[in-house]
């Protein structure tokens, strides 16, 4: 088993994380190392390390393991403060999965740093009260409910607020009054409650009574989003796809400014931009600024296409290639700003002859959607291959799942084998299901043969300029001549699943196999008959005459 954890814990923001505590819930892999909770303190977020399997073996249960850190989200099912049990529906508290009452004494100790109330905890009586109101509602027994909640609404406990609220909406008919309920949920809001950021949201875009209005939806909607609340990310996208461009340029103008003036000592946007120019430098980080500005890097933060247009502009007129794509991709598919093909197509080529593989990709994928976008197809295919021949994993991905989806081109599994085996090597991950076994099941045995043939020609063909291909050959060489037995079923198990250095070869890998098993070792029994699902029983001999080929000479045939 094999770790890679995060090297460096950074923040989207560019700050270091710090490792609040181990998880007391594991959600990762039974056999990864401890979850663990990270906060960050320059943007107030926070984040759950968490382990995800890689290169899974089936029949040993042994997987690789890699760091994923995501935004903590409400769904979480502990308590951040107290470890205790949490449902889903719970509040959070600034960024904070908290139970119910948790998030009543963390708000009280709040209150008595800020000097708005004199004594340091609540009392026995008054966590009681708040509590009785919390289940008074779970039960629908809404008059105890409102009697008990109403003091601590009063009293500025944004959770009663939001709860007033919530009662005042979605309560029994008698009781129903929506501008009651808009009154109370921005009273929580103003106190950054998350929740009541997405019942604005949807009382305005949805409620006649209060009258419906988009821009004040998205508005409060995209500040509901900066204050963490995942609900709001998908009611703002669902929202905005109802607005022209003007709407949403308007509301995001209205959240910014009200950011500024309600809520402006938590508007940290000045202090992540510095930060992220301080540590990945001015042009890289005034370019990952503006990917948070449009969403592309973070979904939870407030948007604001204006901004983001006018620093990938700045970035262009530098000549900074991946502003200059993702500036392209925007004019091109009218993503945030109006749409222009011809300035589309001016900044995409001048990412694209700059070295930038994404342009690439994208450029070949817009050609067959816009007809407005024009770039020659040809002179496209021609970068994809400079990207190659220097050998690029990725691009050999890119232009390996283009074969296989038939993406721009007539379908070509065999080419997409050998390409997506070529970017294996050379170290590129391959999603599952691998699209390589879903084309080993559909090809034949003779063009299974012939594409692994010519992805080792490749190989041949380049190790001269590339000492890491003559280096892999010659190791592979040396193990097979001068390994003991127990080499066939490690051979066996490399070329079944291919990685860096290791082209996969299932034709290979069960000549090993087979080989391991006649020196004894039954745990190959499993993986021969696998392997005899895909090349079939008829091809099997052939596998292992191949095998005996490769144990003589040490290389792999061509």
């Amino acid at each position: 088993m094999e770790l890679t954890d995060a090297h460096e814990p950074l923040c989207f923001c560019g700050s270091k994380l710090r490792m609040a505590y181990i998880s007391p819930v594991k959600f990762s892999a039974p056999y990864a190392p401890k979850d663990e909770v990270w906060f960050c303190q320059l943007c107030g977020k926070y984040f759950m390390k968490t382990w995800q399997a890689d290169d899974i073996d089936y029949f040993t249960e042994k997987a690789d393991y890699y760091a994923v850190l995501d935004e903590l989200r409400p769904a979480l099912r502990f308590c951040f403060t107290c470890k205790g049990p949490r449902k889903s529906y719970h509040p959070i508290y600034l960024g904070r999965p908290v139970c119910p009452q948790c998030f009543f004494v963390n708000e009280w100790d709040d209150f008595y740093k800020r000097r708005e109330i004199e004594k340091k905890f609540p009392s026995d009586a008054e966590i009681r009260d708040f509590m009785a109101a919390e289940r008074a509602l779970e039960n629908w027994a809404y008059s105890e409910a409102f009697e008990k909640y109403t003091p601590f609404a009063e009293a500025g406990f944004s959770l009663a607020q939001y709860r007033l609220g919530e009662m005042y909406e979605t309560g029994p008919v008698e009781i129903r009054d929506f501008n009651l309920a808009l009154e109370w949920y921005k009273k929580a809001a103003q106190k950054r409650l998350p929740q009541a950021f997405s019942r604005i949201g949807k009382l305005y875009s949805e409620n006649h009574s209060v009258g419906i209005n988009l821009i004040e939806a998205y508005k409060w909607l995209n500040l509901g989003a900066y204050f963490g609340d995942f609900a709001c990310v998908s009611l703002r996208d669902s929202i905005s796809s109802k607005m022209s461009l003007a709407e949403v340029l308007e509301a995001q103008e209205g959240a910014s400014v009200a950011l500024r003036k309600v809520w402006g000592q938590f508007d940290r946007r000045k202090k992540i931009c510095d930060n992220l120019e301080k540590v990945y430098g001015e042009l890289e980080g005034t370019y990952r600024y503006a990917e948070i500005l449009d969403g592309r890097s973070l979904k939870t933060v407030l948007l604001d296409y204006q901004e983001s247009e006018k620093r990938y502009r700045t970035l262009s007129e530098d000549r900074y290639a991946p502003a200059m794509a993702r500036f392209g991709e925007k004019l091109a598919t009218g993503d945030g700003l109006e749409k222009n093909s011809k300035e589309a197509v001016k900044m995409v080529v001048t990412a694209i002859s700059r070295g930038w593989l994404p342009s690439v990709e994208f450029a070949w994928n817009q050609i067959g959607n816009d007809q407005d976008f024009k770039i020659d197809r040809e002179w496209v295919k021609a970068r994809f291959f400079d990207e190659i021949n220097n050998c690029n994993a990725r691009a050999m991905y890119i232009w390996g799942m283009i074969n296989f989806r038939g993406n721009g081109i007539p379908v070509d599994l065999k080419e997409a084998h050998k390409w997506l085996n070529l970017a294996q090597y050379f170290g590129a991950r391959i999603p599952r299901p691998n699209p390589m076994e879903m084309i080993e099941r559909e090809i034949t045995f003779d063009q299974l043969l012939e594409t692994l043939g010519k992805a080792q020609e490749w190989l041949n063909d380049k190790q001269k300029k590339v000492k890491a291909i003559a280096k892999a050959n010659k190791s592979l060489k040396e193990r097979v001549l001068t390994g003991g037995e127990g080499r066939w079923f490690n051979l066996g198990e490399l070329f079944e699943c291919g990685c860096e250095g290791f082209l996969r070869h299932i034709i290979l890998a069960y000549g090993c196999f087979d080989l391991a098993l006649k020196a004894g070792n039954q745990a190959a029994t499993t993986h021969l008959e696998f392997l005899a699902r895909i090349l079939t029983s008829a091809r099997t001999a052939a596998a292992v005459k191949i095998a005996e080929e490769f144990v003589i000479s040490g290389e792999i045939s061509s």
